[in-house]
Parts: structure tokens; C-alpha cells; sequence
């Protein structure tokens, strides 16, 4: 997915990101409006990015975990100052000294900004379509059988990015939907607004909707927009619903889902706040619940609570106790 370019001067960051582990992670898109630097001087056109010191990068990989959960080990400096780079101009700071306490000062929009450098929302319909192949064929229809019918189906994505897995879940399920035989209640939820405000508006470009959908879905799900892009129809639309949620420092948004899908986000983490993440996952999960994790993702040996189920190529997990682990 190429990057989305900001207005000169807008706080935030590139779209674009990979994972903390890798090394062609390239910069940020900076923006060059004169805005105050920290020690009120005036700043006419961006300047190289700074060095970073040891220090100043083990306060903000701090400051980064604080508030993501997410720990950026040692030896990651060029990490921060690909991703952090932008954000440092934006908010005018002439060295690395300065950046925490100017996040901290400058509040939520900065956070907001720091959060959105580092989480990665690269997704794409269908991405690996077995999870969905193992919902339409054999987890959803073992759900509703023996229930009176309509089936209310509850589902949470977690981490939603920019809406192509939730919107996916939709459509994989369309025809049980369009049968009367489930009513999908489906929550999507992320860290970073931004990707929340693209997911909602739901407009992708024709590099994002090649990757995953054929002609036939896109005809079948999607509106055509004068710019070439393409909106996801308003009745698969209207059955996401979106909100913000951090899956290690806050409760799950609710409980009693029958599929959770929160797939490669637990590759972030450390083991200590991936412990932490799938007992958030757990807690929300009804009873014999089903967990799907990413393709090359696999729950902590000693977690208790789950059994592993294969469905075709699909492997996700099957809650087992009431109370979870």
C-alpha cells in the first residue's frame, strides 16, 4: 500500500510502517510549515533528522511502551529515527532531548501521532483466507446449528487497521447474512484514530482492492467513486461498528463474542504484554469461543484455557473454560 502524503505541516505520520524488527524502515513524510520550536525559535524549513543518542532513545522507546504496549528492544535507534523523525519537525524540536517532554506537553494529539508511527496497518482483504474459508464453512454454521434462527453471530476484530478484515468478515458471511440464517453484530476496533477514520470511510484505491478481491466482489460489494477508487456498500458497511480500544492497558470492549480475530498483533509484543493481550482476548470470548491469531502466529506454551482446532489449513482456538486463563 504506498503512503499517504500530509499536508505540509498536519501532525502526524506517515501511513505507512513496518514492523519494529525491520531495517529498511525508510522515513517519514515530514511536513515543512513554520511552527515553534521548543525553545521558541522559529523554524523556516525542516533540517536533517538529529542523531539519537542511547539515552534519548531509552526514553522513548519508554514513553513508546507506555503507551502501546509495544517494547522497542536495544539497538533500534534507526527505528525511531525513521519512524519518529516527521514528528520530531512537527512539533519543533531541535534535538531528541526534547521530544518526550514535548509529546507529554504538547497531549493527545501527540500521542496520537507517536502511536500512528509505530503501529503498523498494513492489511488487505481476505489476507490469508483460510481463517475466513474455516468461518463461512465450518465454524459459523456449527454455531448457529440446532439454534432458532436468525442466528445472532457476535464478532470482535481486534486491531482492525483500515477496515479490510472486518469488512471481510462481512462479506465472507453474506449469504448466511442475506438468508436470514445469522445477524452479524461485528466490533472493529484499533489503537490509532486514523486508522479508525480511514476504516469508517471505507475507500479504498485499486492497489488496496486488487490485493484479495476479483472482479466478482468488487462488483458485488463495492460502490465506484468518480475518483477511480471504490466505497464498501452501505448495507456491509452499516454492520461494522467501529471504536477505539487498547488491547493491553484496557478491558475488552465487552464479552460473550463468539469469534475473536486478532491477527498479527501479538508479533509486537514481548512475552510478558503478549500474556497479558491474549488474557484480554480470553475474557472476552464466550464459552467454546474461537480465537483466530495471525498465519505465522501461535498462543504462549503454558497458556491454559484453549484447545487448537484445525479446519482445513485454518488453525485457530477453541475456548475450553468459562473464566479463560
Amino acid at each position: 500500500i504506498m503512503p499517504e502524503r500530509r499536508r505540509p505541516g498536519q501532525l502526524g505520520v506517515n501511513d505507512r510502517a513496518e514492523t519494529a524488527d525491520r531495517e529498511d524502515a525508510g522515513p517519514p513524510v515530514a511536513g515543512s510549515r513554520r511552527i515553534p520550536v521548543c525553545r521558541g525559535r522559529p523554524v523556516a524549513e525542516p533540517q536533517p533528522i538529529p542523531p539519537l543518542r542511547s539515552d534519548a532513545y531509552r526514553a522513548i522507546a519508554e514513553l513508546v511502551y507506555r503507551h502501546t504496549g509495544i517494547r522497542l528492544g536495544p539497538g533500534k535507534e534507526y527505528f525511531a529515527r525513521a519512524r519518529f523523525g516527521g514528528l520530531l519537525r512537527d512539533l519543533g524540536c531541535a534535538d531528541w532531548d526534547e521530544f518526550v517532554p514535548a509529546v507529554t506537553r504538547r497531549g493527545r494529539r501527540a500521542v496520537e501521532a507517536l502511536i500512528q508511527a509505530v503501529v503498523t496497518p498494513e492489511t488487505s482483504f481476505f489476507r490469508d483466507r483460510a481463517p475466513f474459508e474455516a468461518l463461512r464453512n465450518a465454524i459459523v454454521p456449527a454455531f448457529a446449528r440446532g439454534k432458532p434462527l436468525p442466528f445472532r453471530l457476535r464478532v470482535w476484530s481486534a486491531g482492525c487497521s483500515h477496515g479490510q478484515e472486518p469488512y471481510s468478515v462481512v462479506m465472507c458471511l453474506w449469504d448466511l447474512i442475506e438468508t436470514g440464517r445469522i445477524v452479524l453484530d461485528l466490533l472493529a476496533t484499533d489503537l490509532s484514530p486514523r486508522a479508525l477514520e480511514r476504516a469508517r470511510r471505507a475507500e479504498y484505491d485499486d492497489w488496496e482492492l486488487a490485493r484479495g478481491l476479483d472482479a466478482a466482489a468488487r462488483a458485488r460489494y463495492f460502490d465506484p467513486l468518480p475518483d477511480g477508487r471504490a466505497r464498501v456498500k452501505e448495507g456491509v458497511r452499516r454492520r461494522v461498528r467501529f471504536r477505539r480500544h487498547n488491547l493491553v492497558a484496557e478491558p475488552p470492549p465487552d464479552t460473550g463474542f463468539h469469534v475473536v480475530l486478532c491477527r498479527n498483533v501479538g508479533i509486537y509484543f514481548g512475552r510478558e504484554t503478549k500474556a497479558k493481550l491474549y488474557r484480554c482476548l480470553a475474557s472476552a470470548l464466550a464459552p467454546g469461543g474461537v480465537l483466530i491469531l495471525g498465519g505465522a502466529e501461535t498462543l504462549l506454551s503454558g497458556l491454559e484455557g484453549f484447545r487448537p482446532e484445525y479446519h482445513g489449513r485454518a488453525l485457530v482456538y477453541r475456548k475450553t473454560v468459562e473464566d479463560g486463563p
